[in-house]
């Protein structure tokens, strides 16, 4: 008789997708019979007949194990795979990883190249579609001047991808010697970066959230020249929306200074 498929339901974390694949790997159920689903917030599920189902509670301990023993027994480049895809909001990034994971363990270092395994070739998708994205913010993410003493710069951005920490740790080497805040939209959360070097990215609270936005709306003359800077440069002759829109898509430019509108 055919085995039931498991299904390990877990948070939407990267602790939660790597504890699931934690239990998952200690079964021993086998991993063709097994998927990763983790729940996120207002999605809904279908629920697969005749499978049975597993709710796995988040554990940062057997997650850590699971990264230490990617990176130990398997390869760094694996590491990174993995950490790639953790940043990714695929809804089959569990299943991918899971099966990347186990059959590292079968193929050795050399598992980032088969890429005629589907596992592999996925996680290779997810990894560039994540860092794709991280390189548009770093090209087109805009800061503006919130506070003038100490000055303060700020960013806001809304990535499909959780991808807040490589966009800070790019700005931290350029601004290295100032005050910003990057705040993420998408997953309510911000870095925070002092004059000294020190930078916390953590979750924010609603109140904080209120605060960020509000200091976003308020109109700075810095915004407005680069605005006029932005018309003035511009040869009405030569303009092409078509072209300007595959080299800067639609989805960047909410809040780049030179397309927002004028209060």
């Amino acid at each position: 008789m055919e085995k039931q498929i498991r299904i390990y339901q877990c948070e939407n974390s990267p602790d939660g997708i790597l504890s699931a694949v934690f239990e998952a790997g200690i079964s021993g159920y086998g991993h063709n019979y097994i998927k990763i689903q983790p729940l996120a917030p207002g999605y809904i599920y279908n629920i697969e007949l005749f499978s049975e189902y597993i709710k796995v509670e988040t554990s940062p301990e057997k997650a850590e194990n699971v990264l230490k023993t990617i990176d130990n027994m398997i390869s760094h480049e694996a590491y990174f795979f993995v950490m790639s895809a953790l940043l990714s909001e695929d809804a089959d990034r569990g299943n991918v990883i899971y099966q990347f994971v186990t059959y590292g363990f079968t193929i050795g270092r050399d598992i980032t190249k088969a890429l005629q395994l589907d596992c592999v070739s996925r996680i290779f998708a997810i990894k560039r579609s994540v860092h794709n994205e991280a390189h548009f913010y770093k090209e087109f993410l805009r800061f503006q001047e919130v506070k003038k003493t100490p000055p303060v710069l700020m960013s806001k951005m809304e990535p499909k991808n959780r991808v807040l920490t490589l966009v800070t740790a790019h700005f931290e080497d350029r601004f290295n010697a100032e005050y910003f805040i990057i705040y993420d939209k998408s997953y309510k959360e911000a870095s925070f970066h002092s004059a000294d070097g020190n930078c916390v990215i953590r979750i924010l609270t609603q109140e904080e959230e209120k605060k960020l936005d509000s200091l976003l709306d308020t109109n700075e003359k810095y915004a407005d020249l680069w605005k006029v800077f932005f018309k003035s440069i511009a040869v009405e002759e030569r303009e092409n929306y078509k072209l300007q829109r595959g080299n800067l898509a639609l989805h960047y430019r909410k809040y780049m200074t030179e397309f927002m509108e004028n209060n």
